[in-house]
């Protein structure tokens, strides 16, 4: 998927053309051409001077969305500077308890004349341009810059999951975004398909029987950070064997599965996303915990 921006012709552009036609028009019709000429000129000046200030968003590069870790919570600032921009995004979207959910893209400044660690908040509309709703806050952005430049020489944008709050003005904007040593995931990027919602860590059990999954995962690094399905399935073995849990999937194959109790809490979670969404997807940490082996452990809604 790319992102597009919403592009109209310069200022100067347009003053440059209706100079040329006025001049063409003076040549071919003498005294009344140029007339008519410097009144098409003072018409294109106002229209122009007037797009100008209601344009919401300049031109901007076409990018590929890469899809960051949604481990974090992260509100934005500068919103009051947007709230038109925010307004054309959130009438577009169903609310969802009292907060219209977005997708939102990072994308960084480091040319920006008031701060070269700046990074930009952008909204996607639904025709996949996309609106300025503000900036990371200063010391955040300097940490996420680094990571969100290295994306834009590959010709990629960060994408994140984002709420805009508030039923009515001034509109307000928090990012689910993890800290900056996770917002890469490993595993390829799923583009802006949803994920539950990462608020802890949940262990998963049995993945001693699947360590040859796990290392081709990780592929000699830890920790890794990737995203995986939860399936319904049943337990296979103890005291509660046959009873419902979420078997855990990396790349299409079993890791293991969610214990029963935590099964139990989560089975109801995982269908109706899955209802939503189509798929139960969730973020999961992969760590090397030595003579153990590989362990992962999801990240899931409190």
């Amino acid at each position: 998927m790319t992102m597009q921006q919403r592009t109209e012709p310069s200022p100067a552009a347009v003053l440059i053309a209706v100079a040329v036609l006025a001049l063409v028009l003076t040549v071919a019709f003498g005294p009344l051409g140029f007339v008519i000429g410097l009144a098409l000129f003072a018409l294109m000046f106002v229209g122009s001077k007037k797009n100008t200030a209601d344009q919401i968003v300049p031109a901007r590069t076409r990018s590929r969305l890469r899809r960051l870790s949604t481990a974090g919570r992260v509100a934005i600032v500068g919103e009051v500077h947007h709230q038109d921009a925010i307004a054309e995004v959130a009438r577009h979207l169903p609310a969802l308890d009292d907060a219209v959910p977005a997708t939102a893209v990072l994308v960084p400044e480091p040319a920006s004349r008031h701060d070269p660690a700046a990074v930009r908040v952008d909204l996607l509309r639904g025709d996949g341009s996309a609106v300025t709703a503000g900036y990371l806050r200063g010391d955040q952005a300097a940490e996420y810059q680094p990571l969100l430049l290295e994306l834009a020489e590959r010709g990629e944008v960060g994408s994140c999951p984002a709420r805009v709050l508030g039923g009515q003005r001034p509109y307000t904007v928090h990012l689910h975004l993890g800290a900056p040593r996770l917002l890469l995931l490993d595993h390829e990027s799923l583009g802006t398909t949803p994920t539950l919602p990462a608020e802890h860590q949940v262990a998963v059990v049995g993945e001693p029987a699947h360590q040859y999954v796990l290392h081709r995962v990780v592929n000699g690094r830890t920790p890794v950070h990737v995203i995986a399905e939860l399936r319904d399935s049943r337990i296979t073995k103890g005291s509660h064997i046959g009873e419902r849990t979420l078997e855990v999937l990396l790349e299409g194959e079993s890791v293991g599965q969610l214990s029963y109790a935590t099964g139990l809490r989560y089975c109801d979670t995982a269908q109706e996303w899955r209802t939503r969404t189509g798929r139960a997807l969730c973020e999961a940490v992969i760590t090397n915990e030595g003579t153990r082996g590989l362990q992962a452990n999801l990240l899931l809604p409190k």
